[in-house]
């Protein structure tokens, strides 16, 4: 008896373990097995049901259906624009709203014209990788070219993503993610020069005003533009001499018109606490012009932040009053990750400084080696060689 009661235990905890299969025990003992045949017209999922005395019984049962349902795939109706919008629909759940209105852009723009009338059932891959070289070429809408292999690559993982789903549920066939994802080349990112950082911080330090702090703090800290948009003053802790990074500041698309929004950073990783030297905490406090902690440093509002094009037109106007060389705001975060790496710092520090997931991303878009850092290791390796007689 104990021996029975112990297997049906482990049988519970095995179906337990398995989630999103929706096989589960009913109150008569015995199991059932749930799975998607369609759509109602009202656009609800239609289920249909398998049962047996045991979960592996349930589960063969299961897997026959989904057979069953892929060699019938030819005569699935259903269409990629009904695919794009229901996972979209589940995506809006557990994204950004950024992330959502980029997804829908991508969708409305470039996947939904060419491929939306197409049944589920006819796509091949010959289709999608058609549909990837037609982007290549001529895929911007005002027709002055094709999209930048980064956007190709961020519509194919959608399309991949959507894939997916409908593999799950309507039993996609699985050929369709041999399609290649175009190879994206990350462009050459300029930095600041040593002298232009000397420049760039006696200007500031000559007339310290909050935007120059601003552009300090990307220069010294790696701070993205919107992060520093997004910083309270309640972030600043002046005893610990610690900045808490806990929201960025972003221009999304809502509808047909453009909106401001507040919302914690791009990643969990993102959300980090960096220190910070003496000189910075001290001008930041001789800046500070509100009693209001809550209220958003660089604009002084409570409830409104500095827009980011707005602080990237002041940088702007600031390097051409001072001649510098005009250059991105985004080009400040770059430059403290590649003076971190020529100063000796490790890569897994600066990761988390930067605020990235892990240290590949931190190597591989951050850090550029400059021609005196190249010169230094092939003459360090030359000097161990003989010279020829």
């Amino acid at each position: 008896m104990n021996r029975r009661k112990g297997g049906q235990q482990k049988e519970v905890r095995s179906a337990l373990a398995k989630r999103g299969e929706n096989i589960y025990k009913r109150k008569d003992g015995r199991w059932e097995g749930r799975y998607i045949v369609g759509r109602k017209p009202a656009g609800q999922t239609k289920y249909a049901s398998v049962y047996g005395k045991t979960y592996r019984e349930v589960k063969e049962k299961l897997d026959r259906k989904k057979g069953e349902r892929l060699r019938s795939l030819p005569s699935c109706t259903m269409t990629v624009k009904v695919i794009m919008e229901t996972w979209l629909s589940l995506r809006s759940a557990d994204v950004k709203e950024s992330s959502y209105q980029r997804y829908k852009m991508l969708i409305d723009k470039h996947i939904l014209p060419l491929l939306g009338g197409i049944r589920i059932g006819a796509l091949t891959v010959q289709i999608l990788s058609t549909f990837i070289a037609d982007l290549l070429r001529n895929g911007r809408t005002d027709g002055r070219g094709g999209l930048s292999t980064k956007t190709v690559s961020d519509i194919l993982s959608i399309l991949k993503s959507a894939l997916r789903m409908a593999g799950r549920n309507y039993a996609v066939n699985g050929n369709l993610f041999d399609v290649k994802t175009p190879t994206v080349r990350a462009k050459p990112v300029e930095t600041l020069g040593d002298e232009e950082c000397r420049l760039l911080t006696r200007r500031i330090l000559e007339a310290p005003d909050l935007n120059g702090a601003a552009y300090l703090l990307s220069l010294n800290c790696g701070l993205r533009i919107g992060e520093v948009c997004g910083l309270k003053w309640e972030d600043i802790d002046f005893d610990k001499r610690e900045l808490a990074v806990n929201r960025t500041v972003l221009r999304i698309k809502s509808g047909l018109r453009t909106e401001v929004v507040v919302q914690t950073p791009k990643t969990e990783s993102s959300v980090r606490v960096i220190p910070l030297t003496a000189e910075m905490l001290l001008l930041l406090s001789c800046l500070k012009n509100t009693r209001h902690n809550d209220a958003f440093i660089l604009s002084g509002s409570r409830t409104k932040p500095l827009e980011p094009r707005t602080l990237q037109y002041r940088f702007r106007v600031f390097l051409m009053r001072n001649g510098i060389k005009l250059k991105n705001y985004h080009t400040l975060r770059h430059t403290f990750a590649t003076r971190s790496i020529e100063k000796g710092f490790d890569a897994k520090s600066l990761s988390e400084l930067l605020g990235h997931k892990n240290v590949k991303t931190t190597l591989q878009l951050y850090v550029h080696p400059t021609m005196l850092q190249k010169r230094k290791i092939v003459e360090a390796v030359s000097s161990l060689l003989p010279l020829a007689g």
